[in-house]
């Protein structure tokens, strides 16, 4: 499940609505809706606020943030579930393939120092 999803059963749960959690959190209504439709992330301070309110682990809000997910395939455009960053889908595929690329060199550099 999301974090959104997450955020609007426990909301829902409580009978609240949108603008009476974003007002009791001290934040804009349409972040918290951003928040719920996985548009935008919260920032950690707002994870431990959300979990307090709702009376839930934090970690259990933190479950599912890292997971990448493509939120809008037309126009390309990756969302990496962790705090409010957007990164174009080809800038996340260069710093993976640069990633790999290090530790291959790395994995090499051990397998020729082992057979010297």
């Amino acid at each position: 499940m999301s974090l959104g999803n997450k955020l609007y059963d426990l909301r829902t749960k409580k009978n609240l609505k949108q603008d009476q959690v974003a007002y009791d959190l001290d934040i804009v209504q349409s972040t918290y809706c951003d928040w719920e439709k996985n548009v935008t992330t919260p920032k950690r301070e707002n994870l431990y606020k959300l979990a307090t309110y709702f009376n839930v682990d934090v970690k259990e809000l933190e479950e599912d943030i890292y997971k990448i997910k493509i939120s809008n395939k037309k126009n390309a455009i990756a969302l990496v579930n962790s705090p409010n960053t957007k990164i174009n889908s080809t800038e996340a595929i260069l710093k993976i393939a640069d990633s790999l690329e290090k530790l291959t060199l790395l994995v090499e550099k051990l397998i020729e120092n082992k057979l010297t």
